[in-house]
């Protein structure tokens, strides 16, 4: 919260810059400074930092691109804090998710389709999955590039599915495309389960999960054909870092990233805006919220073709399936099953009532990413 507060600063003059610094942290370093208080203090080690002297650091522009410097650092430190939680939260609500939703923990498609054996008004929570999945599939371009590399290389396309889950979207690429599907995750008891569920499918042989970081994957270079990546990068803290390590995993040849994530609206948000995404990013283990322009705009410097981000939001029923989440979290046997998990689980169950207010007031957006590395040949 206060790297999101901090980052949006803009200061007139280092005086003030100062003052509404002491105004949000409660001072520099002290018994109710955010660094004490904070996810900084204790896991990062600062706890006990403190900001130098305003009237020390020289002129305007100097003092900001120190400030810039010392945000980015805090970013960092919060890095290692972020990634424990994130995986702590799926380790505990997966198995409730996967009760109620199934074997896949995203949200529905209800637009335009290629299918004439589902209706919109009729599909299943679960129908409705795969078609998300049918058009992330086909904004990456899948089917054409996999009847490319058998046509070539006489080989099977080979996909690196982030931010895998319990495997449910990895299972369905490998089925799909007849591809070798690699899926990682943080959470150890989702590989766990994503293990088990490919075994029963009888799918073992075709797809791979590990629990890794998708910051430093620790995966070869020039190893994938595409990157799937579906509700996932929202947890990213440093996006740039993201993108460009997808990259180097990315055949140079033909390399895609087929990604949808959760956005904010391009612009300023109103304070009730504001206010709702901070409880959605503590609640939900989510860093700063960006834009899918903002998202766009990181592509050519990772080594990506520049790209137009698509809104999906018009398509996904938000406030139908947020709806759904937050009735499914109040039904007893769910209900008792947050409560156990403790604090972290109500809130879960609370953040769906804002995630349904944030796409009804349209400040947050499904966005939607294809890119290509720049390298690459139609």
């Amino acid at each position: 919260a206060y790297v999101s507060e901090a980052q949006n600063l803009v200061a007139p003059s280092s005086a003030s810059l100062s003052a509404r610094l002491r105004s949000r942290t409660g001072g520099y370093g002290g018994a109710n400074s955010v660094y004490q208080r904070g996810r900084v203090g204790g896991n990062s080690g600062m706890g006990s930092a403190r900001m130098p002297n305003v009237k020390s650091l020289g002129s305007q522009s100097t003092l900001q691109n120190r400030y810039r410097r010392l945000i980015n650092q805090i970013a960092h430190a919060t890095e290692n804090p972020l990634f424990n939680n994130i995986a702590g939260f799926y380790d505990s609500l997966s198995a409730i998710w996967e009760r109620e939703y199934g074997e896949h923990m995203h949200h529905g498609w209800y637009g335009p389709s290629d299918s004439t054996e589902r209706s919109p008004d009729t599909m299943t929570v679960q129908e409705a999955q795969i078609a998300l999945m049918e058009q992330t599939a086909k904004l990456g371009d899948i089917q054409a590039l996999k009847e490319k590399i058998e046509k070539e290389e006489g080989r099977r396309i080979r996909i690196l599915d982030v931010g895998c889950g319990i495997g449910g979207a990895s299972r369905w690429l490998a089925k799909t495309f007849d591809a070798d599907v690699t899926g990682i995750t943080l959470s150890p008891n989702q590989v766990k389960r994503a293990k088990e569920l490919a075994s029963d499918a009888g799918l073992s042989e075709r797809t791979t999960f590990e629990v890794r970081n998708a910051l430093d994957s620790g995966l070869p270079d020039d190893e994938f054909d595409v990157v799937w990546s579906l509700e996932m990068a929202e947890h990213i803290p440093n996006r740039p870092k993201f993108l460009s390590e997808i990259h180097r995993m990315l055949k140079k040849k033909h390399g895609r990233l087929a990604m949808v994530t959760w956005c904010k609206k391009e612009g300023m948000l109103d304070i009730d805006e504001e206010i709702a995404l901070n409880y959605i990013s503590e609640w939900y283990n989510l860093p700063k919220w960006v834009s899918k322009e903002k998202w766009a705009s990181l592509g050519p410097d990772a080594g990506f073709s520049p790209t137009i981000p698509q809104d999906w939001s018009p398509y996904i029923r938000p406030l139908q399936f947020w709806g759904d989440i937050l009735k499914t979290s109040l039904l007893p046997q769910n209900l008792f099953g947050l409560l156990a998990i403790g604090e972290s689980g109500v809130k879960a169950g609370a953040a769906a009532a804002l995630m349904g207010y944030g796409f009804y007031k349209d400040f947050i957006v499904f966005g939607a990413l294809r890119m290509d590395v720049a390298e690459a040949k139609p």
